[in-house]
């Protein structure tokens, strides 16, 4: 069973979705009794447990997706953004902090505080090169953070508000979703190349791009601002389609020939065929937002 986890930030649960039947199977209270708004944001896999992000409670849950669900919470600071996970801790992005912290998993302690950007608002990881990447949303800059050595550490100046940066598959490109939210121009994604850290592109795509998925050959990604989804081939440097699928798109995620794209304005999860743009939608939580495949 292909399985999909959302993130609703503005219901304080996950979503818990059946792909091969497009159905919402359950959703995951992440609030307990005496609790305040959670705001799960931004998702990651670690182990047999999936681990949020929760902006509002400036905590990361942790929930064991085997057998019974079981949760706990970790304070770390405050507006918890986004996770990842490797080599036992968690790298947690504190929007309010400017810095990544980092989590022993192990002994459940925070064991480091890495300085970043201004306001950082994803975080990606590229696992092989053990290198971190913080789109840092108020200095128009990311941070490119060596996990095994301080000392390698890179700020490199992107365009207007880039709401995401990630590493292409096969490791050797940067792609930062550079949104111009506010402004009357459309985003652009930049592509950087790691070994000169030089932007070699820049593709113009829709209104307010907020979210993107990498797969070998195309790049997908979620335009806020207009309702749409374009589809970019990567290898060539243009966008190839743009889909209207209503809204506020905000997360995204490919699997095969369909996108699952989260609904921010209607709290819809809709399902793309982007090869024939056929389209089919579940409700599910209040503004979806982060997603992970399990």
């Amino acid at each position: 069973m292909n399985s999909l986890f959302v993130c609703n930030t503005s219901s304080d649960c996950i979503s818990k979705i059946n792909l091969d039947i497009f159905k919402e199977i359950c959703r995951i209270d992440l609030k307990g009794s005496g609790d305040s708004k959670i705001g799960p944001h931004g998702i990651c896999k670690y182990k047999n447990n999936i681990i949020t992000a929760n902006s509002y409670s400036n905590n990361v849950s942790l929930i064991n997706i085997e057998g019974e669900i079981n949760i706990s919470h970790k304070f770390i600071g405050m507006h918890c953004n986004d996770v990842v996970a490797c080599d036992k801790k968690a790298f947690v992005i504190c929007g309010d902090l400017n810095s990544v912290i980092v989590l022993d998993l192990i002994t459940m302690k925070m064991i480091e505080v890495i300085p970043c950007g201004n306001q950082p608002h994803s975080i990606s990881i590229n696992v092989d090169k053990k290198i971190l990447l913080v789109s840092n949303i108020n200095n128009d800059s990311i941070s490119l953070i060596d996990i095994k050595n301080r000392n390698n550490y890179f700020n490199i100046r992107v365009g207007a508000y880039p709401t995401k940066a990630i590493f292409t598959l096969d490791g050797k490109s940067i792609l930062v979703c550079e949104s111009n939210i506010g402004s009357d121009y459309k985003g652009c994604i930049s592509i950087i190349s790691l070994k000169s850290l030089k932007i070699v592109h820049r593709i113009p795509v829709g209104n307010s791009p907020t979210d993107m998925y990498c797969d070998e050959n195309f790049l997908y990604v979620s335009n806020f601002g207009d309702g749409t989804v374009s589809i970019i081939d990567i290898n060539n440097y243009k966008e190839i389609k743009k889909i209207i699928v209503g809204g506020m798109p905000r997360g995204i995620i490919s699997l095969g020939h369909n996108l699952y794209i989260g609904d921010n304005y209607n709290n819809l999860l809709i399902n793309v065929d982007y090869t024939n743009e056929g389209k089919k939608n579940i409700p599910i939580g209040g503004e979806p937002t982060g997603m992970i495949l399990v």
